[in-house]
């Protein structure tokens, strides 16, 4: 299961996943949230994603994970922050922000307040 909400005002896409995405969720969430990144296109766009409940039980996850990460970056994504539960949790996000060439925009955390002070830090600044 997957969740999406945007933030027009502050530029900001907060995403949750839950649970396994099968492939047919994963693709419509792959489209809503490329629809979203279109709606906010032109602005320093951040991306908040909680983890926390998720399991990538999958090459094809985590696949689609990479293809989502390369197209946030080419889409105006500036930050993203990435919430997980656990280490090895940790460790599997970095490895696939590495894979997909967005290690310089993603951060993860195990607090949801760190992670948003991070996400927002830059705001007076753009």
């Amino acid at each position: 299961m997957y969740q999406l909400k945007i933030d027009r005002i502050n530029a900001v896409i907060e995403v949750t996943l839950k649970g396994v995405v099968r492939a047919e969720e994963a693709q419509a969430y792959a489209a809503e949230y490329k629809k979203a990144l279109g709606s906010l296109y032109g602005r320093r766009i951040r991306v908040l994603v909680d983890f926390r409940g998720f399991s990538i039980a999958s090459e094809q996850a985590t696949e689609l994970l990479r293809d989502i990460g390369a197209t946030s970056a080419a889409m105006g994504v500036i930050r993203t922050a990435e919430l997980v539960q656990s280490d090895l949790a940790a460790l599997q996000a970095g490895r696939i922000a590495r894979e997909s060439g967005t290690a310089e925009i993603v951060r993860v955390f195990k607090d949801e307040g760190a992670a948003r002070a991070w996400l927002l830090g830059d705001r007076a600044a753009t």
